[in-house]
């Protein structure tokens, strides 16, 4: 924590002297003359302050592993200094990232950095100006690095060489794929279950989970994991790389001509012919319409109630009759769950109906003990809040790191942080009468249950989810309702 800015002035003054050998025969800079200009320097601005020397003799502005500048730092760090000065600012480092990196140390501990032969002082405009143009200048670096580096990946990536992990059915070798043998067997009995055998991706995976063969990861397999493999062309050989967008959070698809596609690169699993009838065959099928998300009065709630996993919504039925189910995402996905689908109509109905009874005959045996209804009642929203101002604060951290705001600005969010966390561990607990908090409950039930039958699911959706924390579908005719 930061002294009083008051107080600021009274922390000593820190001094910081280097020289090389080769330097001081070169150009004469001696220790002594660094430090008689310096101490002269404060003299002449008037500080009273202790001044403390921090002298490096014979050493290369190369790195900051330099003894007497980690002492620096580490007392920075502890708030010890008010100021540290320099003759120059190759004094303290010759590489502008390094620099940079004193300068935000000095800067999150509100200490002051003065190079006096650039008249460089970090506590004035134009000292700040001087830094932005600074930062500019290593953010232009950087991004030389970056172009750099991706030139080479370019070059590494025409020369076949592989950029990233090897797929499932591969090893990596000195920047080649090695085939695996016994992953290459899975890899074509993929390919000829989906091509010969006609199974879609869903009855893939689910019949490698039934024979318990772990995936890439180790892990259970997924049908979107057989689609991607069925569709990656480096299992005929070929290396394609610059495919999708590095630097955006959707990972957006590249035209086709910024691609780098590389020829028998390595080994290839799947002939070309065999590779290239899986994509037409794959193309032909038709991907059912998705549904808008989160549109279905229960999806984001139902658990399937032999597992665990969350329910989605889905279509089932013939061509000329079709229904809408609540299904089970790991029956549906991976086939390891032998839940099955629910008719959403029916579901939705009984769930209503529940609520009409819950709220009618309802004693304190549904809801949490007083004990537990107490500490929600009373520190549940609070805890929220709390979790929503820590991912601010992360944000806060990431956009002061990024140079997006100022210091004062994280300060002011991590106070705001912590004054949320010391109310959470002032809250009391407030005594319910438990008889008005059934009258409470029962009546909130059963305004639920009856605007359902008039508001669009829209609608409904959002008040459903302040009362209900979740539906386990446990089986036909049987749910279990927990609410909030």
């Amino acid at each position: 924590m930061f002294r009083h800015t008051e107080e600021l002035d009274l922390r000593d003054i820190g001094i910081y002297t280097r020289v090389s050998t080769d330097e001081q025969a070169r150009e004469g800079l001696s220790l002594d003359d660094q430090k008689n200009r310096l101490q002269a320097y404060c003299q002449a601005m008037g500080w009273k302050q202790e001044i403390r020397f921090f002298i490096d003799e014979g050493e290369s502005a190369k790195n900051l592993e330099r003894p007497q500048l980690q002492l620096l730092m580490q007392e920075v760090k502890e708030n010890q200094l008010s100021r540290v000065i320099v003759t120059k600012l190759d004094r303290l480092s010759r590489k502008l990232s390094d620099l940079l990196a004193l300068i935000d140390l000095f800067t999150s501990h509100k200490v002051s950095f003065i190079s006096i032969s650039e008249s460089f002082d970090t506590n004035t405009p134009s000292g700040r100006l001087t830094l932005q143009v600074l930062g500019a200048v290593a953010e232009f670096e950087r991004e030389r690095i970056r172009e750099r580096v991706v030139d080479n990946m370019f070059h590494a990536a025409n020369q076949g060489q592989w950029l990233t992990s090897a797929p499932y059915g591969y090893e990596l070798v000195e920047k080649r794929l090695k085939i695996v043998e016994e992953e290459a067997v899975i890899v074509k009995r993929i390919y000829q279950m989906f091509l010969t055998d006609d199974l879609g991706y869903y009855a893939i995976a689910k019949k490698l989970n039934e024979e318990g063969i772990p995936s890439h990861s180790g892990k259970e397999w997924w049908n979107r994991t057989i689609k991607l493999m069925l569709t990656n062309p480096a299992y005929k050989g070929t290396t394609i790389w610059n495919r999708l967008a590095g630097n955006t959070a959707k990972r957006e698809k590249k035209d086709i001509e910024d691609w780098v596609i590389s020829e028998n690169t390595h080994e290839a699993i799947i002939v070309t012919e065999t590779w290239e009838e899986v994509q037409r065959k794959a193309n032909q099928k038709r991907s059912p319409t998705r549904v808008q998300k989160n549109t279905h009065l229960l999806s984001g709630i139902l658990k399937c109630g032999l597992c665990g996993s969350g329910m989605s919504y889905d279509r089932a039925g013939s061509k000329n009759n079709k229904y809408g189910i609540y299904r089970c995402s790991a029956n549906k996905n991976k086939g390891t769950c032998s839940g099955k689908g629910y008719r959403s109509l029916e579901l939705e109905q009984l769930f209503k109906e529940s609520l009409l009874h819950l709220s009618k005959n309802s004693s304190l045996q549904f809801f949490p003990s007083m004990e537990a209804s107490k500490e929600i009642l009373t520190s549940s929203v609070l805890e929220q809040k709390v979790h929503n101002v820590k991912k601010r604060y992360q944000r806060k951290v990431e956009a002061y790191a990024a140079g997006l705001i100022e210091l004062e600005d994280l300060q002011q969010e991590k106070a705001h942080l912590d004054s949320m966390v010391e109310e959470l561990q002032k809250v009391e607990v407030v005594e319910v009468d438990p008889k008005e908090l059934e009258k409470k409950m029962k009546k909130r039930l059963q305004t639920l249950a009856n605007v359902m039958e008039e508001l669009p699911v829209l609608a409904a959706k959002p008040l459903i989810k302040q009362v209900v924390d979740k539906i386990v579908v446990k089986d036909e005719g049987m749910i279990e309702i927990y609410l909030k």
